[in-house]
């Protein structure tokens, strides 16, 4: 009886120090999002509202306690409740809210490709040069 009032008390005080704050757009995400923790890979997509919370097991917990009322979610791979719920709350906190997608960073793939298309010829050269030095 008391080993458990203590372990209670404890767990709510981890949890206390841990809380995160999640955003909320008319009751549900503001963008599809994918997370992965070891095997579990949880699935949380936008909802229209009256859809409510469609997640199992744990994901709704979680959901649930966050706050949000219209949610579609699929877990994926591993079974672990504690991994999905850790792959939920990490999903939860990479949603970016609709007015901070255009300060999101984007990748251009273009320079990156010039870049090393150009690096490559510049080390023939050094090669070809030592080659040279060398006879």
């Amino acid at each position: 009886g008391a080993d458990v009032t203590t372990a209670i008390s404890k767990a709510a005080d981890v949890a206390k120090k841990n809380m995160i704050q999640v955003t909320i757009d008319n009751g549900t995400v503001a963008h599809e999002q994918q997370s992965k923790v070891s095997g579990a890979i949880v699935l949380l997509k936008p909802a229209a509202p009256g859809t409510g919370l469609i997640a199992g097991g744990v994901v709704r917990v979680v959901l649930e306690v966050a706050g949000y009322h219209n949610i579609l979610s699929k877990s994926l791979g591993s079974n672990n409740k504690t991994n999905i719920a850790y792959a939920t709350i990490e999903a939860l906190q990479s949603i970016l809210p609709k007015d901070k997608w255009h300060l999101a960073p984007v990748k251009k793939p273009s320079q990156s490709s010039s870049k090393k298309t150009q690096a490559a010829p510049s080390k023939a050269k050094a090669d070809a040069k030592s080659k040279a030095e060398a006879k």
